[in-house]
């Protein structure tokens, strides 16, 4: 009778447990940003987030839809459609500028014609309003030599240091700097910045607009000098 009710047990027990299938690989990408959740459906609590490009540890595959992950020292679930195998590979260039100094243009100089780039991307902005920057998705909208790039919408990654922590910009390039407008092979601009960011100037905080003319007193993320720039393939 005991070896009946143990294999009812078992049987029950394969059904009505969710299938987890080893992951071939120990770890996924996100395309975008992604959701991590406390368990595996989208009316799930969400716990955190991760961004386009980072790395996240796989533990188990839950079904098609859904991995279990390992996310700070927690098991969480995000999911699987928005992960690919394979890290987006990127160009790492030291900062040529030992300032901390970041220029801004008036997001106005750039053209609303969708006939062009520049105006089709504009048509994307939102922008973060505590800051007055532009953004497009979760990346601030600048503009930068052509050293590194003379391509719109390209993900950049600004690695800033700040009273000895190190921090990370996510960017993408709304507008191109003329050479003209540039030294140092074209990486900084004659103003000493190495990049510049788009803003709404009438919505930038006092000190960045009035008494510095400095992103950098926009908000705490973009304190600091930047030590790298990740330009994406």
């Amino acid at each position: 009778m005991l070896s009946g009710l143990l294999f009812v047990f078992l049987v029950v027990s394969i059904f009505t447990t969710p299938m987890l299938t080893e992951a071939k690989n120990n770890y996924r990408y996100s395309i975008t940003t992604v959701n991590v959740r406390a368990k595996p459906n989208t009316e799930s609590k969400i716990v955190g987030k991760i961004y386009w490009n980072d790395k996240v540890k796989i533990i188990r595959k839950v079904n098609k839809k859904w991995y279990l992950v390992k996310y700070k020292k927690e098991k969480r679930y995000i999911c699987a459609e928005y992960l690919r195998k394979n890290k987006i590979k990127y160009k790492i260039y030291s900062s040529p500028s030992n300032n901390s100094f970041k220029s801004y243009e008036d997001a106005d100089c750039i053209t609303d014609s969708t006939t062009l780039p520049h105006g089709r991307l504009k048509k994307k902005y939102h922008l973060d309003q505590s800051s007055g920057v532009w953004m497009i998705g979760d990346r601030y909208c600048i503009a930068v030599g052509s050293y590194y790039t003379d391509k719109l919408g390209v993900k950049i990654d600004l690695v800033l240091s700040h009273n000895g922590r190190k921090h990370t910009l996510r960017c993408i390039t709304a507008d191109s700097k003329a050479d003209k407008d540039t030294v140092n092979n074209h990486s900084v601009h004659k103003d000493g910045s190495v990049v510049e960011f788009v803003v709404k100037t009438s919505y930038l905080p006092y000190k960045a607009r009035y008494t510095y003319g400095d992103v950098s007193y926009a908000g705490k993320q973009f304190k600091g000098k930047i030590k790298q720039i990740r330009v994406y393939k």
